[in-house]
């Protein structure tokens, strides 16, 4: 007889009943056998995701594709298929740019296509042929589009249907959502074959840094992160483009997650905030009694490219989510619409939203349901200096004073008038005590 021990239930089982529920189970082993060999291993290339429940559920507009499927996730869905038409002329264009058969792009693509699979979080269903033409449509689409942005001609703009603004805005949206991804090196791969790229022309990668600075959430793009690392896609190259200069040590972590107080708070305890000049987003400095914020712009289009940064940290850089631990830390110092309207007229933000409340509210929902590694928190340093200065009480006095009495010429010469006169009416009380 065999004892198994399941928590804290112990179950008896006897040799009989066992060998016959092993007897009947054997076209269930067989069947799970035959699954699990089929699956394929993770592959460490897989970098496109999709978007998880629990972050879909909090705005699912965000993640979603409005004009135009990129990738095999939103390949054959209904509201999708009128750009398919569009992507065959554009295909067309792009030969016709190139010089190149339609038989070599499809035999060059066939020769990445296993790479190519591989980048995505789950099994595509779509045949070999499919997903090549997939491949070769999208690609084709995304390199002439970009290639259009920078050097259309008068003619070319004529029959360019981005050139209608509302379409062209929610097609460089499509872009950069991460359910919407090509590899990039799919993109590049035939962008070199397609045109000669010398230090004398520009490279995909500089057309399309460029195609997207709009949704860069600083001014200013520092290019040289890229130097030495490889882009997986858009979603990831615009990650890159917000990193830090001075990134997280691979030797060591931060510190844990620390609260902070809101930027009112902060400043009614002594704390100025100031625009740092750097073109980097995570570039915070605390110096003294100063907190520098590099300038972030907030257009209408700034939640979805955070939402899908986020994303792709939660589900690739879980460990390393600067832009996560950003998120937070700015949830942290907007509470208020009140919070808003101070980092505004203190030139860190620049709002082209409808009002302070409507920015407050914002970075108030992102956190929503996104999990952050808090031992690994890249604001630690800061936070925990700010924290320091908050519990020095003549901080809030002299912050207090400034503010009350000191805080406009008029406000101090009147402050000054009437300390005089306090002085002047004091010394005269003490001498007409004396005199008596």
């Amino acid at each position: 007889m065999e004892r198994i021990v399941a928590e804290s239930h112990e179950i008896e089982i006897t040799e009989h009943y066992m060998s016959v529920d092993i007897a009947d189970a054997v076209p269930l082993v067989n069947s799970i056998r035959e699954k699990t060999d089929k699956l394929s291993p993770i592959s460490p290339d897989c970098c496109i995701y999709r978007v998880p429940k629990r972050l879909r559920d909090v705005n699912e507009r965000a993640y979603i594709p409005q004009v135009v499927s990129i990738g095999p996730f939103h390949h054959s869905e209904e509201n999708l298929q009128a750009m398919e038409e569009n992507k065959l002329r554009y295909l067309q264009a792009f030969l016709n740019r190139s010089g190149l058969s339609l038989e070599r792009c499809i035999g060059v693509i066939k020769e990445w296509e296993e790479t190519a699979r591989k980048y995505y979080s789950e099994s595509i269903k779509l045949s070999s042929d499919e997903f090549v033409e997939m491949l070769l449509l999208d690609s084709s689409f995304i390199i002439e589009t970009i290639w259009r942005y920078h050097f259309s001609s008068p003619e070319e703009a004529q029959t360019n249907y981005l050139t209608r603004p509302s379409l062209r805005t929610s097609t460089v949206m499509d872009l950069i959502l991460l359910e919407n991804q090509l590899p990039f090196f799919v993109l590049e791969g035939l962008f070199n074959l397609a045109f000669l790229v010398t230090p004398q022309t520009h490279s995909f990668l500089s057309l399309a840094i460029y195609f997207f600075q709009d949704l860069c959430l600083v001014e200013g793009i520092d290019q040289s992160i890229l130097n030495s690392i490889e882009v997986k896609h858009f979603v990831d190259l615009l990650r890159l483009l917000h990193l830090p200069s001075s990134p997280r040590s691979k030797s060591s972590n931060g510190g844990k997650f620390v609260a902070i107080r809101n930027v009112t708070e902060l400043q009614e305890a002594g704390m100025k905030f100031r625009t740092a000049k750097s073109n980097h987003l995570l570039d915070l400095r605390n110096t003294k009694e100063v907190l520098e914020i590099p300038l972030l712009t907030l257009g209408d289009g700034t939640e979805s490219v955070l939402r899908n940064l986020f994303a792709l940290e939660q589900c690739h850089y879980y460990y390393d989510s600067y832009i996560t631990d950003y998120i937070f830390l700015m949830d942290n110092l907007i509470d208020t619409a009140k919070d808003a309207d101070l980092l505004i007229q203190n030139g860190v933000i620049t709002s082209f939203l409808s009002d302070s409340a409507t920015m407050a509210g914002l970075f108030n929902g992102l956190t929503t349901e996104v999990a952050l590694w808090i031992d690994n928190y890249y604001f630690y340093n800061i936070c925990e200096k700010l924290n320091a200065y908050c519990k020095v009480s003549r901080h809030k006095w002299r912050a207090t004073l400034t503010r009350d009495y000191f805080s406009t010429p008029w406000i101090t010469a009147s402050t000054i008038a009437a300390v005089i006169l306090l002085g002047l009416t004091l010394i005269q009380t003490i001498c007409s005590l004396v005199s008596l």
